[in-house]
């Protein structure tokens, strides 16, 4: 008898999230929270709010990034947590409460990157970091949009100190640059260096420093320019304004990029990186592979006495048992999105594998106990593996057949997470 088995889930699953804030105050820092496998966005959200000690006041968006943009908000609380892969990158923004139906303003970068094409030095804007997120509220021109901006832009700050060591120079060039400094003294810069900070912490510039421009929600299309004195346009106030920012030389050495391009995936796998591991009894396999499964839309059965499909549900039963029981272990998912290997530990029984509980018809004359003979292990994943193989040999005695190789090995390695097929034989009694 062949029995596929499948693997139950211990219920959870890891998750990296990076959380923002929305007004400057502190840097991207990721939170890993573990959250139920089968559960929803609500879930995530309340894990999250835990983690990152989020107020009474405040609420978390969240959303994908991809290619240094938004592609997608996750709103719906009710949406499963199996619509999130393992090399998606989320962040959730802080936002106040009392604030939530203000209209959202998105900020994308760019910066100007140079490249050779064609054997000549070329240069273009690229995006770059993550999209920054705030609420309009008392927000009415140009100016302000720049101001929210430079607060949102606080916290990536470099040292001043890191500023300022290119200005350490000779005397004479100290005394020009007091000059200039007297020569443009009503302007909010002088000699590439910002005033300090205004009593909101935003610092002074000039319009013909940083210009932002209304864009599409891709960063693609650079519409009208947000002019500094100019009331913000009718489009921005709708349900989400977004902003395209050229960054000037100046802030690309002013702030760290790295620390605002920099997020982690849901989940980073690589080939030393394993999940904690999970545990499940054989028994437990069992008893999924015998419960009832109601059928869905798409099953329905048809019934031959109404001659219509109606809504049912199905169960596998075990009526008889014979000498030699293999089980394959499910290891191996498939969803819609992704295929996974499971490295699941399942606890097998060696010497007394007890079936009583799950037959159907009894035999008093047989024996419903099986031990284990042999064992077939898959190391690998999904693209490509190894299998190799533990046998009995009578007299307690295991080898390990590995390719051409055989050796003795101990009965305490013979579960491991690689388990994939068990081979059981009847105990006689």
């Amino acid at each position: 008898m062949y029995l596929s088995l499948p693997l139950p889930s211990t219920t959870s699953r890891t998750m990296t999230v990076t959380v923002i804030s929305t007004d400057g105050t502190f840097q991207p820092s990721p939170f890993t929270i573990t959250v139920p496998k089968s559960g929803k966005l609500e879930d995530l959200i309340q894990a999250l709010s835990g983690a990152c000690s989020l107020g009474a006041d405040e609420t978390l968006l969240v959303a994908e990034i991809y290619n240094h943009r938004i592609i997608r908000y996750l709103e719906e609380l009710s949406d499963s947590l199996s619509l999130i892969r393992d090399d998606d990158t989320l962040v959730a923004y802080r936002l106040k409460k009392d604030i939530e139906k203000a209209p959202l303003v998105v900020f994308m970068h760019q910066q100007m990157e140079e490249q050779y094409m064609l054997g000549k030095l070329t240069s273009s804007w690229k995006t770059f970091g993550i999209p920054l997120v705030a609420r309009l509220s008392n927000v009415e021109t140009g100016s302000d949009i720049h101001g929210l901006y430079l607060k949102l832009l606080n916290s990536f700050q470099t040292q001043a100190e890191d500023v300022l060591e290119d200005h350490d120079t000779s005397e004479s060039t100290a005394v020009e640059d007091i000059s200039l400094k007297e020569h443009d003294a009503s302007s909010p810069i002088s000699n590439g260096i910002e005033k300090p900070p205004d009593a909101n912490g935003v610092s002074a510039l000039s319009e013909a420093e940083l210009q932002l421009y209304i864009t599409d929600d891709k960063g693609i299309v650079k519409e009208s320019q947000i002019l500094m004195a100019e009331a913000i346009p009718a489009a921005g106030m709708s349900r989400r304004l977004h902003v395209l920012v050229p960054w000037p030389e100046k802030y690309v050495k002013q702030y760290d990029t790295q620390l605002l391009g920099s997020l982690p995936q849901i989940f980073k796998s690589c080939f030393f990186a394993k999940r904690p591991q999970e545990s499940v009894s054989l028994y437990k396999c069992l008893q999924a592979f015998l419960m009832e499964e109601p059928l869905g839309p798409e099953d329905m059965w048809y019934c031959p006495r109404c001659k219509e499909h109606r809504q049912a549900s199905k169960k596998l039963d075990l009526w008889r048992l014979p000498e030699i029981v293999v089980i394959h272990l499910k290891r191996f998912s498939y969803n819609r999105f992704l295929k996974n290997k499971l490295e699941t530990y399942v606890d097998f029984p060696i010497d007394n594998l007890d079936l009583s509980n799950y037959i159907g018809s009894r035999n008093g004359e047989l024996s419903n106990r099986y031990m284990l003979y042999a064992v077939s292990n898959h190391y690998g994943s999904m693209g490509g593996g190894h299998y190799t193989a533990f046998v009995h040999h009578g007299g307690g005695q295991w080898y390990e057949f590995d390719d051409s190789h055989v050796f003795p090995i101990s009965l305490e390695k013979i579960k491991t997470s690689a388990a994939y097929l068990l081979f059981y034989r009847r105990v006689v009694e």
